[in-house]
């Protein structure tokens, strides 16, 4: 992970109209985002799917949206360069004047599509967000900050009052994750499960989880997210890593599975999002793959990370 780097970006918003969103408001902004960024950018917009589009390899909305990687050895579509850290409230309703906020961690070389992001999420602001059939659901961005929550840095990159852009160059490095790692408790490892963990193995919904199988998704997710957007390999030997991943048991488990669904406007169909949630400690020897869990604390792990899914922290920490 040493050429790897991400920048975690935080959306400040203040309600114009009431804002009622459903309790996981995930899906609801990663829906609205995506229908922007169609909206203001996509070149061929009777076109169902980004993945036939004739400008999909020149298109930068594709790599936000569609991710299309014709030469991909998985295919045609390869992860989205970027997690949602969506608005995590019981009761996630706002009056008029009342600010929210949320984030967006953008992975490696795609910081250059980062204009598209702000310019999205105004647009969202203008058209609305949440139920539209029990309020309009309009916004104004305020904010946004770019932020090393290892460091405790905060870098302003977007002020309502200037209207100016600035690319944020506060990023999250290896060497970051490394000094903060070696302040963590090395034999005992205890993860908040913010969103949804959605994980399938052998064809399962992982609904009882083990430091194993958290591992062997984690690997999977960092080896993706290096090869597409840092032009590495992690250069790991998985074999082994799993090998000891299994010695690490687990102490505490208060994890519960949230059963949860998302509407597609565009499918006219519900999906299932759920996943587990809730707190799991595990004991032993962790030390050297704590850089590791510090990076997926950001990236998310598993399935519907551009929802907000697989958001994570690790105890003490402020990821």
């Amino acid at each position: 992970m040493e050429n790897f780097v991400i920048y975690k970006l935080i959306f400040t918003c203040e309600a114009i109209t009431d804002i009622s969103l459903p309790s996981y408001s995930g899906s609801s902004l990663r829906g609205a985002f995506f229908e922007a960024l169609r909206h203001d950018f996509c070149l061929n917009k009777n076109m169902a799917t980004c993945l036939h589009c004739p400008t999909s390899e020149v298109c930068p909305i594709c790599r936000l949206v569609a991710t299309v990687e014709h030469s991909s050895e998985r295919g045609a579509e390869i992860p989205r360069p970027f997690s949602l850290q969506p608005i995590i409230k019981d009761n996630a309703n706002f009056k008029p004047g009342q600010p929210f906020s949320f984030g967006i961690t953008i992975f490696g070389q795609t910081l250059a599509l980062f204009p598209y992001a702000v310019l999205a999420i105004q647009r969202m602001g203008q058209t609305g967000i949440g139920q539209r059939a029990v309020s309009p659901g309009l916004f104004e961005l305020r904010e946004v900050k770019a932020t090393n929550p290892l460091l405790n840095y905060e870098q302003p990159i977007y002020s309502i009052n200037t209207r100016i852009v600035n690319v944020p160059d506060l990023a999250i490095t290896h060497d970051n994750v490394m000094s903060f790692a070696a302040k963590l408790v090395s034999d005992e490892l205890c993860l908040n499960l913010l969103t949804p963990l959605r994980l399938v193995l052998e064809g399962r919904l992982v609904q009882q989880l083990t430091f194993r199988i958290f591992m062997q998704r984690l690997l999977r997710r960092l080896t993706d997210l290096n090869r597409y957007y840092c032009n590495r390999d992690l250069g790991l030997d998985f074999r082994e890593i799993l090998k000891h991943a299994e010695k690490v048991q687990t102490l505490h488990d208060d994890t519960n599975w949230f059963d949860l669904s998302s509407y597609s406007n565009r499918r006219h169909s519900r999906t299932p999002v759920g996943g587990l949630t809730g707190c799991i400690t595990f004991k032993g020897d962790v030390a050297n793959l704590l850089p590791l869990i510090i990076w997926g604390s950001f990236t998310h792990i598993g399935k519907d990370t551009t929802r907000g899914n697989g958001w994570y922290q690790i105890a003490g920490s402020l990821s």
